[in-house]
């Protein structure tokens, strides 16, 4: 489950589900990962220039539904004592529900002027033509793709300064867990944003 963010521009990558669990999925998850006050367990990874981390929240009594989240992120977290829960540990337990989840997704990236990025509509963008306009610029528009009456993505650009474009993308993606979740997830995301800010 360990991703390449910084190759790619990207400096973010979450992702979040709801999953129901078994006794004995409890059990094995709060072996590895002592479940803090709240009942919630965490798991690291740490790998060159990254990070990551994903939090089990506690299953309610009930129903044994949870809430699980993923996050990657560039940043140095240097080397992790083997003592410390792992992500792929949490992969392998969760691997065996075989449920077909349904993760929000939420990817960050950020292109400098020395790759010579555009985006697909110009930004900034300004307005000259009415006087006494309430703005100067529009540097950052909202793009929604629709799939019927639901939303495949939201698409945020952002040109904070000349040739420079931030970009956050939102969607959801249908997948089992297994050991090539985040990297699908993230294929996903690449695609998208590959239709929205390209190599001038």
């Amino acid at each position: 489950m360990q991703i390449n963010l910084k190759a790619h521009n990207a400096s973010n990558l979450q992702f979040s589900a709801q999953i129901i669990l078994t006794a004995d999925l409890i059990a094995e998850i709060h072996n590895i990962s002592e479940p803090d006050s709240d009942g919630d367990s965490v798991f690291l990874d740490s790998y060159e220039n990254h990070r990551a981390w994903a939090w089990v929240y506690k299953a309610d009594e009930e129903t044994f539904q949870s809430d699980i989240i993923f996050n990657y992120e560039t940043k140095k977290g240097g080397r992790l004592s083997k003592k410390l829960p792992l992500i792929f540990q949490l992969i392998d337990i969760l691997s065996h529900t075989n449920q077909q989840l349904t993760f929000e997704c939420r990817a960050s990236f950020q292109f400098g002027k020395k790759l010579h990025m555009k985006s697909i509509v110009h930004l900034p963008q300004k307005y000259l033509e009415m006087p006494d306009m309430p703005f100067d610029r529009i540097q950052g528009m909202h793009f929604v793709k629709l799939d019927g009456s639901n939303t495949k993505y939201d698409v945020f650009l952002e040109a904070p300064t000349q040739g420079v474009i931030i970009e956050n993308i939102i969607f959801n993606y249908s997948s089992k867990i297994d050991d090539k979740l985040a990297i699908n997830i993230f294929t996903e995301a690449l695609k998208v944003s590959d239709s929205f800010v390209i190599r001038e």
